[in-house]
């Protein structure tokens, strides 16, 4: 906004045109200039208001704008960062700590043990009277926490052949059959791992390039006998069936474990019959005291103050 009239006319004492009109033309500018000074003195509160931002006062506002200022400083973007990667590495380590927590302080998993073996017998030969045959002496095995007859049998089961360079392992396994209600041999094939429902009684290893012409009668191939052999089960077990346990390391061997018993086939099983016989960092075994088979354990490790 202009000023209407930077001066105001002065009337001179001694001038002939200094008469009472000339007064009232005064008195116009005067009245312009005191118009324009109200106008600006509202426009400059008008202006005022809006720089105080809505503080209190322009002091206060200057302040805020001030600390802002100070809050893009490179000082205080250091401070920031700093916070702000401290931050991101205590979460780091509190999630650290929470997967510690699941996956090494506290473990849990479940496993089946197998309780089977024989009795008594149940040998096994190589046949004279067929090629890459196997026979097997009659004996008593037990299994699902009762005892099967094993009858002896001529030629029970054949052996594979390996045409390939190198050695193989096969595994010879009794098997109950239905329809003679008792046990029977069989051999695993090559690459194979004995079935879920045999009782593991030899391991058979097989040289290379050993077939019905080269090894008819079986000389080249080895019979490891791996048969368990409990003469007084179920009363008294000699060799009581073991699993042992993998866990992630733990810094001592000091830790809790917790068993609970699932279920089981056969003869009844309670939670103190399956004991746990040695410990170590990273691992367990435990051990049956019953004639049970199929024996599902849940077990949980927790060392907290690992």
């Amino acid at each position: 906004m202009a000023l209407p009239s930077s001066t105001i006319t002065k009337i001179p004492n001694n001038e002939p045109d200094a008469v009472p009109s000339l007064w009232n033309l005064r008195y116009e500018e005067i009245d312009q200039n005191f118009s324009y000074l109200e106008q600006h003195r509202s426009q400059m509160r008008s202006e005022l208001d809006a720089a105080k931002g809505g503080k209190a006062s322009v002091g206060e506002r200057l302040d805020e704008m001030s600390t802002q200022l100070q809050s893009l400083s490179p000082d205080y973007q250091d401070d920031l960062s700093a916070t702000a990667m401290f931050a991101m590495d205590q979460a780091a380590l509190a999630n650290r700590s929470v997967q510690s927590l699941k996956e090494q302080m506290q473990q849990e998993g479940e496993v089946t043990i197998r309780n089977r073996g024989v009795v008594t017998g149940c040998a096994v030969t190589r046949s004279t009277t067929a090629a890459r045959n196997l026979n097997l002496e009659n004996g008593i095995a037990f299994m699902n926490g009762r005892i099967f007859s094993a009858p002896a049998r001529e030629n029970a089961a054949s052996v594979p052949t390996n045409t390939s360079n190198s050695a193989v392992t096969v595994h010879a396994f009794l098997y109950f059959h239905e329809g003679s209600q008792s046990m029977r041999l069989s051999v695993t094939a090559i690459g194979d791992d004995v079935p879920a429902h045999g009782i593991h009684i030899y391991n058979i290893t097989i040289p290379g390039n050993s077939t019905d012409e080269t090894d008819p009668s079986l000389d080249y191939v080895t019979l490891t006998n791996v048969r368990r052999i409990e003469p007084e089960f179920p009363a008294n077990l000699n060799s009581p069936r073991t699993e042992t346990i993998s866990i992630k390391d733990l810094r001592d061997s000091d830790y809790r474990i917790d068993i609970d018993l699932v279920s089981a086939v056969g003869e009844p099983c309670r939670s103190e019959q399956v004991e746990v016989v040695s410990r170590a960092t990273n691992g367990f075994t435990l051990q049956l005291a019953t004639g049970a088979d199929d024996i599902v354990v849940r077990w949980r490790v927790s060392k907290l103050d690992n």
